[in-house]
């Protein structure tokens, strides 16, 4: 986070950019997508497998209010970031009492 932004960076290493979906609602975040093996062989059993293949999705509340409309997201390098411009808070307003 820095004072006009913040910064999401999630690692989606071997995920397309076509098969990632990010959505932003009433400041919840969530990313999904689908990790495909790029295998064709027939194999039917493993005896060991060190990466995960198929759908994924991670849901998040972001910390600080940020204008939802204003996003950035690159994919690079295995990576997600995703930026977002902060909502200033306004000011503490003295309230009148009658």
């Amino acid at each position: 986070e820095t004072d006009e932004k913040l910064i999401v960076k999630a690692r989606t290493a071997g995920v397309n950019k076509s098969d990632l979906d990010v959505s932003i609602s009433d400041g919840i975040l969530t990313i999904s997508g689908t990790l495909s093996s790029g295998d064709d062989s027939a194999a039917t059993q493993w005896h060991v497998q060190e990466c995960y293949w198929g759908e994924f999705s991670r849901t998040l509340a972001l910390p600080v209010a940020v204008k939802e409309d204003e996003v950035e997201a690159v994919l690079k390098d295995g990576v997600l970031t995703i930026g977002f411009t902060k909502v200033k808070s306004e000011q503490a307003r003295k309230i009148e009492i009658l």
